[in-house]
């Protein structure tokens, strides 16, 4: 029986070690140090760093998703440098290389970026016999002791990919920039989460016409009045 026990335990340790479901490591903007500055002008400034899932955590499965799907998950840093409140979308557009862009939202991109859970349970199958006698004709195995591995290679993969999945929609909530206000000095970090084909160069900008750091030109002074035409003096008479 301890023997029978022993076995079990290994077949459920091999279980855990030699599953596909991926981990998700956490992004954590708020700690990279490698940012890249945006080279913004005005009162509000950014700094980016693209391949965020790859540079900070092992997330090979959500990579590979990332790459197939044409995504580019952006960790970036905003800092209001102005004197009143900034809020992200309303007053600020978002401009890749030359031309404003909208992210996807956290909630669609967590769910594009999942990786499958209910295809583990194919593993209910992976099921292994110890031990018994192999008929050298028919090949069957007869006796020996059957250990349901396959129930625990599939839950124990599903737990691990649920888990991961949970983990990256918290953050990618967690560090969602939509309708987040900057109070006046405040630094913010965010992900963001971009369906473009290629990598450029990123900034922010005021949206309108006049941004803070370019107040419009004063209006011209009101002309004057033109002076009146100076008095005439009166003629002298000639002596007589």
């Amino acid at each position: 029986m301890n023997q029978r026990f022993m076995t079990l335990l290994g077949a459920a340790a091999l279980a855990f070690t030699t599953g596909c479901a991926g981990s998700y490591s956490l992004i954590r903007p708020n700690n990279i140090k490698t940012y890249t500055p945006s080279g913004s002008s005005g009162p509000v400034e950014m700094a980016y760093q693209f391949d965020a899932l790859r540079q900070n955590g092992r997330n090979k499965k959500y990579v590979k998703k990332e790459a197939k799907l044409g995504y580019h998950v952006v960790a970036v840093r905003v800092t209001n440098n102005w004197d009143r409140d900034v809020n992200f979308s309303r007053d600020l557009n978002l401009i890749y290389g030359d031309r404003p862009i909208a992210p996807v939202s956290a909630a669609v991109s967590a769910r594009d970026l999942r990786q499958g859970v209910p295809i583990y349970l194919l593993y209910l199958l992976a099921n292994v016999t110890v031990g018994g006698t192999v008929d050298a004709r028919t090949k069957a195995t007869t006796g020996g002791t059957f250990l349901p591995t396959g129930p625990l290679i599939a839950g124990g993969n599903m737990l691990v990919a649920g888990g991961a999945n949970s983990n990256l929609r918290k953050e990618f909530a967690a560090y969602d920039l939509t309708n987040r206000t900057l109070k006046p000095g405040e630094t913010a970090y965010g992900i963001l989460s971009l369906r473009e084909s290629s990598v450029a160069p990123m900034r922010v900008e005021f949206r309108g016409p006049a941004s803070p750091a370019s107040p419009p030109p004063a209006a011209p002074a009101a002309a004057l009045p033109p002076a009146p035409p100076a008095a005439t003096p009166p003629a002298t008479p000639a002596p007589r």
